[in-house]
């Protein structure tokens, strides 16, 4: 691990290049694959719920076909049994009858129709649908207070239908203890239930006129099954956007490691030119420094036979310049043995060149 994080260190390093730039890109990456997680759960939740409305706003449809048929001729007879007992809440003088034989028939309204259905939906499918409104003839179709608010929006021309996903057990949803476990999401659309010609027959007398809203069909779809489908549809999309990811980062990597060495590479060959360029650098500032007092002291030594020739005697002034050239060469020599002595100072992180100017300070100060 030490050796590690000195090669990390380095900055020629091929491992330092390599997560120098690969940090960056796996934080990116991260940040980019947490925003897609995010957007494709909201794309999922607007697929769902577009889904679950359209088909809430097909049985509303059907209900309403269904509903306009059976106002269309008045009502339909059906046998009276213990599952369809005449509607108390009917004001009609023609409610009950008996066919010849005996048989009693109890008239079948579009509301005790509607009702029927619904409960024959739930055993099937699951779901109910309801009649619902703010002036309720049977008290069975009293709106709770998610119902209650969208039936005055309709009133107020605010909306054409309104639809929402709620939690069981929220107070919204207070008449829907059937729909699925505690906790569970419920899908819920309810659509105006508007006054047309054929319903004028029953319902004039209540004041309504043609077009009127007198209340709403409800319609709950309880979601257990719909998460279920969803959250494995949702944990593909994850797994595909992971494993994409993974593959993206194994690529990189390789790709990085590969150029990280040729880069590595060149920035050896840099500083060892760098390094040969000092050495060059000192071998003439060597050179200058010695020239000068070698050259005094050569003309020195030519003086001196000439005077030995001639027999004169040598003056302390050019014992003097003698002995100045040989201290001055004899201060170049210690400064390149403190040079040689790898006195240095950083060029590039991890790689150093001789200091000159340190150098030569210091032995000023010896």
């Amino acid at each position: 691990m030490r050796k590690f994080f000195s090669e990390i260190n380095k900055v020629e390093s091929p491992c330092r290049l390599s997560v120098t730039f690969l940090v960056p890109f796996v934080i990116i990456l991260g940040l980019l694959f947490f925003a897609l997680i995010l957007w494709e759960k909201k794309s999922h939740d607007e697929k769902l719920f577009n889904i679950l409305k359209e088909s809430a706003s097909a049985l509303f449809d059907q209900i309403m076909v269904t509903r306009l048929w059976n106002a269309k001729h008045g009502g339909v007879y059906v046998e009276v049994t213990p599952d369809t007992p005449p509607n108390p809440y009917l004001e009609d003088p023609m409610r009950d009858i008996v066919s010849v034989d005996g048989r009693h028939y109890t008239k079948i309204n579009p509301a005790y129709m509607t009702r029927q259905l619904s409960e024959i939906t739930m055993q099937r499918q699951g779901y109910k649908f309801s009649i619902v409104s703010l002036n309720p003839i049977n008290p069975f179709n009293i709106p709770d207070d998610w119902e209650k608010k969208a039936l005055k929006e309709f009133e107020s021309n605010k909306i054409g239908d309104y639809a929402e996903i709620l939690q069981q057990g929220s107070p919204e949803n207070r008449k829907l203890s059937w729909a699925g476990r505690s906790g569970s999401r419920i899908f819920r659309y309810i659509a105006p239930l508007k006054t047309e010609a054929p319903c004028l027959k029953c319902h004039a007398k209540h004041g309504y006129n043609y077009g009127d809203i007198r209340g709403g069909i409800s319609i709950s779809i309880p979601m257990d099954r719909y998460d279920l489908i969803y959250s494995a549809d949702f944990r593909k999309t994850i797994f595909s956007l992971l494993t994409i990811a993974v593959i993206s980062v194994i690529f990189v990597a390789v790709i990085t490691i590969i150029l990280s060495r040729k880069l590595s590479s060149a920035i050896e060959k840099d500083i060892e030119r760098k390094r040969l360029e000092a050495i060059v650098e000192l071998a003439g500032a060597t050179a200058h420094e010695m020239r000068q007092p070698m050259t005094i002291v050569h003309n020195i030594i030519s003086l001196f036979r000439d005077k030995f020739r001639h027999q004169e005697p040598l003056t302390e002034e050019e014992m003097n310049i003698i002995e100045d050239q040989c201290n001055r060469m004899n201060n170049i020599i210690k400064k390149m043995m403190n040079i040689t002595a790898y006195r240095t100072k950083d060029y590039v992180k991890g790689k150093k060149i001789i200091d000159l100017e340190q150098s030569s300070r210091n032995e000023d100060r010896e």
